[in-house]
């Protein structure tokens, strides 16, 4: 461990003129270390919860134990001693929250806090913490994922710790609860995306058949390419999802699978795109089986015309499709 990160030892306080001195040292895990000494000679010394300030148990034991030890020694009031120390243990537990938090904190944990120089929230789909923190000589940044920050434990303030500063530090749950809520309370959110992966695809995918669909205005002419979309006008299909007097513009469904698998997904996706554009109002409904301008039974998809670009000033004159023929 390097020096930055070492423990400056305990706190020294006296009392009873002087005749005692009272040491207290943090320690990981919500734990403290409290050591009485008469004349250099230790009387009590043992580790407690930080609890103690506030309990009648813990602190009756310590002061007890101080109180027998100094006992029968001359010219000492083993009594008076006693509730000097008893004093000290109420002003202690009357601090302020943070400050008492402030003198309980050990070393590495309060280097942690006080060399973080900002907090950076950027939420989104996937929400991210960023860092900015000076330990041990050196100032870097950290991120961490949502599941990370909600975590009992300092295990991945730990691990970012060794890999970016080279040092190894024991975070205890109590530690990493303290560095946290002062990561709460300096944090600032920064960014937020709205769009999700999913919105990126349903994006990515539209754009891809706004570029090379054909829009036609007679369904026939859907048999001459599997690219051509056609407007229906006034929901002649009677497609019970869309709106009652129309538009809708008929998709391919092997046209859609092409798009989608120039936009990088496999075809696994499909269902999941397809319900992603209901949800947004891009698609009216599933996919339907029609057999219009085909032999067979074809898949095709009701989209909303404004989502594809496409309106009835495109296919006035229902001009064929200029791509080469396909079978559908």
């Amino acid at each position: 461990m390097s020096d930055a990160a070492e423990s400056v030892g305990p706190v020294t306080e006296s009392l009873a003129d002087g005749y005692l001195t009272l040491e207290y040292e943090p320690l990981s895990g919500g734990q403290i270390r409290l050591t009485a000494k008469a004349n250099g000679e230790t009387l009590e010394s043992g580790e407690y919860n930080t609890k103690i300030f506030g309990s009648a148990t813990l602190k009756g034991q310590f002061l007890n134990s101080v109180e027998m030890s100094l006992e029968g020694r001359s010219a000492v009031d083993a009594t008076k001693i006693r509730r000097e120390l008893k004093e000290w243990f109420a002003e202690m537990n009357q601090l302020d929250k943070e400050e008492q938090k402030d003198k309980l904190l050990t070393d590495e944990v309060a280097q942690i806090i006080d060399g973080t120089h900002s907090v950076k929230v950027h939420g989104g789909e996937t929400t991210v913490w960023k860092v900015t923190l000076t330990f041990a000589g050196r100032t870097k940044e950290l991120e961490f994922t949502a599941s990370e920050m909600v975590s009992g434990s300092g295990g991945a303030l730990q691990e970012k710790i060794a890999n970016q500063f080279y040092e190894l530090v024991e975070i205890e749950k109590e530690d990493w609860e303290a560095i946290r809520e002062r990561w709460q309370e300096q944090s600032e959110v920064v960014s937020v995306v709205d769009e999700t992966a999913s919105d990126a695809v349903a994006d990515r995918v539209l754009e891809y058949l706004k570029n090379n669909l054909i829009p036609v205005g007679d369904r026939e002419k859907m048999g001459n390419d599997v690219a051509a979309v056609w407007y229906d006008g006034d929901n002649a299909t009677v497609c019970d999802d869309a709106p009652t007097e129309g538009p809708i513009a008929w998709v391919q469904g092997s046209f859609l699978s092409d798009q989608l698998e120039s936009a990088g997904k496999n075809l696994e996706y499909k269902s999941t795109l397809v319900r992603d554009l209901i949800d947004r109002g891009d698609l009216y409904s599933g996919s339907e089986q029609r057999k219009w301008a085909w032999d067979t039974r074809t898949r095709v998809y009701p989209f909303n015309p404004e989502s594809l670009g496409i309106s009835e000033d495109d296919v006035v004159g229902g001009s064929d499709p200029s791509h080469s023929e396909v079978k559908a």
